[in-house]
C-alpha cells in the first residue's frame, strides 16, 4: 500500500485553494481526510483474533459452550473466523 503524507502547504497551495469551488474544495478535503486515515490504519497493529479467544477461554466462568458461542457471535459479527482448536 502507497505510503502517503500532508502535502506542503506552501503559499502556492495556499493561494490556488483560496480559488477553489465548492467541489474542488470537498475533493481537496477529501484527499487530505484520506491520507490521514490510511496513515492512522496503516500504524495500527492488526489484532489475532486467536488471542484474544484464548484470553476470554482463561477467564473464569467460560467453558467450551459459552466460548463458541461467543466465536459464532463474533464471527457473525465481524465475518472473521479464527482457528479452530
Amino acid at each position: 500500500m502507497k505510503k502517503s503524507s500532508m502535502p506542503n502547504v506552501t503559499r502556492e497551495v495556499y493561494k490556488a485553494v483560496k480559488k477553489y469551488d465548492r467541489q474542488q474544495f470537498s475533493d481537496f478535503c477529501m484527499s487530505i481526510y484520506k491520507s490521514g486515515f490510511e496513515d492512522g490504519r496503516d500504524s495500527v497493529p492488526g489484532i489475532d483474533v486467536n488471542k484474544i479467544f484464548q484470553v476470554i477461554a482463561e477467564s473464569k466462568g467460560i467453558g467450551p459452550v459459552k466460548l463458541a458461542e461467543i466465536k459464532a457471535n463474533i464471527e457473525a459479527t465481524f465475518g472473521q473466523k479464527g482457528e479452530s482448536e
